[in-house]
């Protein structure tokens, strides 16, 4: 048989292959059934807050702090039920335009854009990140974004949050 009789008939042999009905006896992972999963994964809640370094340790820190608090971005995931997330993701953006960080209404009206600062594993108490501080007043906006692959919360963002340096 001729090379090209040999690849026109592999390639017969692969189109009738492509195009048959899902084996009887194989797992059927179709397009749909993976839409079916994400549409039944339990919604969830995603929150942002913002911690500031004292010399004791971290605290509380208002959404207004003065010029040099150092900020520690904290995040909490939770299911439709209120439990918190065990597994997952998170990812902290903030919002920048032209290059500089901006409010989050910048992002919001579509002229700025969310950037990731870091990622994370989920942790049961609230994951955390080092933001840093700003030596001149400014206000930044931050929001987190969830992925739980197999944790049965549907993946989603917290409303974004702006923190002022004074």
């Amino acid at each position: 048989m001729q090379f090209s009789h040999r690849v026109f008939a592999l390639a017969s042999a692969l189109a009738v292959t492509a195009c048959s009905e899902p084996s009887p006896v194989g797992p059927d992972s179709r397009a749909d059934d993976v839409r079916l999963a994400a549409q039944f994964a339990a919604s969830g809640s995603y929150a942002i807050s913002f911690l500031k370094e004292t010399a004791t340790g971290l605290a509380p820190a208002a959404d207004t702090e003065p010029v040099g608090t150092y900020l520690v971005l904290r995040s909490e995931v939770r299911d439709a039920a209120g439990n918190l997330a065990t597994s997952g993701t998170v990812t902290y953006q903030y919002c920048s335009l032209s290059g500089d960080f901006a409010p989050s209404s910048a992002c919001a009206t579509g002229s700025g854009q969310w950037k990731r600062w870091g990622s994370g594993p989920v942790d049961p108490v609230g994951t955390r990140f080092g933001f840093g501080s700003c030596s001149t007043p400014r206000t930044i906006g931050f929001r987190v974004t969830y992925s739980g692959r197999k944790s049965g919360i549907a993946n989603g963002a917290s409303a974004p949050r702006d923190f002022t340096w004074q």
